[in-house]
């Protein structure tokens, strides 16, 4: 397809999950706790959502007056998106904008599924039940074209032994190309917690990435924008402030509590919280452990960036006019980009073009951006050689 002359690869392209998805995906043991879908003429907000265990996800959900914001933003979409809402966002009308807006491979993406599954007392089983049943049918969405369609299936830390054979199947199984985790701590349990080590080495193991993409709908009690809701203008606040944060924080929990350092052959994708943030993160995580690290009992043998130049990838948004500083002070190796395609507040279907106008990045860092750093991220070298092979030759898979 080559938009412009650049093949693209958006690293985190979402689905909108059906309605009906649990009830047809979630194993019988646990139908009787399955969550339940509100429509949109139901909910105060007028947002659709889920409640789980008698919990509405996202917790804004029910706030009406969060309506006119959330309004605001829908309206300047409701054209554009129309066909797609007609189809149920299916899988068809995915490829669908993919042509339109000249997106040639994507990695499929959850947007409701993680917080349903972000609630912290969830026992262990149901909330890998309930990703189960996401990865399912995750893995029945994709094969309408799965060489253009790629999965990330998800996991959570509610159990981090469930977790990782969630994880192992979801590649040995399902033939998806990475795992997702929310950023935040579960029930106290942070990224570098011990007891998630298993997970690390299992991914290590496998030699695919996990990915960590945040939420602005967690039901998590440890959630950095729950103090705004209720108060003015939170949703807003929500949005703004949880996804950048939450995976600063994340990023120093896997760098200086010494995740990077026991598992060095671990990749670490950093998704849809901008990319402005990281070099002064970066600079103030290694000062802050050559004042203190001396003391700390968890010893690191490298600094906070450079465990980030060699195992991490951060994503940047189409219209982040920061990103020339982030590629000047981190170089342009680590970014990958997503058009955040099927979400009201992103650029469909001029995305791709508003990033390739962004000014002070090099048409070579674009390039490297929009294909090369996202087939190394997700080790996808053979399957794309396949996928230009056969749409080369006319087949389209």
């Amino acid at each position: 397809m080559a938009k412009s002359g650049f093949l693209v690869m958006d690293c985190d392209l979402h689905m909108m999950e059906p309605s009906w998805l649990f009830e047809k995906y979630l194993e019988d043991q646990y139908q009787d706790r399955a969550p339940v879908y509100v429509p949109k003429s139901q909910s105060p907000s007028g947002v659709p959502h889920w409640n789980v265990l008698g919990r509405p996800i996202p917790p804004w959900a029910v706030f009406e007056e969060v309506k006119a914001a959330q309004t605001f933003l829908s309206d300047k979409t409701r054209d554009v998106y129309r066909d797609a809402r007609r189809r149920g966002y299916d899988a068809v009308s995915h490829l669908n904008a993919m042509n339109i807006e000249g997106i040639d491979v994507a990695i499929l993406f959850r947007s409701g599924a993680h917080m349903i599954t972000s609630v912290d007392d969830l026992p262990g089983d149901y909330a890998i039940a309930l990703c189960r049943a996401f990865n399912n049918w995750l893995a029945d969405y994709r094969q309408e074209d799965p060489a253009r369609l790629l999965g990330a299936g998800i996991i959570t830390l509610h159990d981090p032994e469930l977790a990782a054979a969630e994880a192992r199947r979801c590649i040995d199984d399902l033939g998806f190309v990475s795992v997702v985790l929310l950023p935040s701590p579960v029930n106290g349990r942070h990224l570098h917690a011990p007891e998630c080590d298993v997970i690390w080495a299992e991914l290590e193991r496998l030699g695919v990435p996990i990915a960590f993409h945040g939420t602005s709908g967690s039901g998590a009690n440890d959630y950095v924008a729950k103090r705004f809701v209720g108060h003015p203008n939170f949703r807003t606040l929500n949005h703004a402030s949880s996804f950048p944060l939450e995976m600063m924080l994340g990023f120093g929990a896997l760098a200086v509590g010494g995740v990077l350092e026991r598992f060095p052959g671990l990749k670490v994708a950093l998704l849809e919280a901008n990319c402005g943030w990281l070099p002064w993160w970066l600079h103030r995580l290694d000062d802050q452990w050559k004042k203190y690290g001396g003391g700390e009992s968890v010893r690191l043998s490298a600094l906070p960036s450079e465990y980030f130049k060699r195992q991490c990838f951060i994503s940047t948004d189409v219209d982040e006019e920061l990103l020339r500083v982030a590629i000047e002070e981190v170089g342009d190796d680590n970014i990958v980009v997503s058009t955040d395609y099927p979400h009201n507040d992103g650029a469909f279907p001029h995305a791709v073009e508003e990033f390739l106008e962004l000014p002070g990045v090099s048409n070579e860092s674009k390039r490297k951006i929009l294909w090369d750093n996202c087939v190394r991220l997700y080790g996808l070298a053979d399957k794309v050689r396949r996928f230009q092979t056969a749409t080369a030759a006319g087949t389209g898979t």
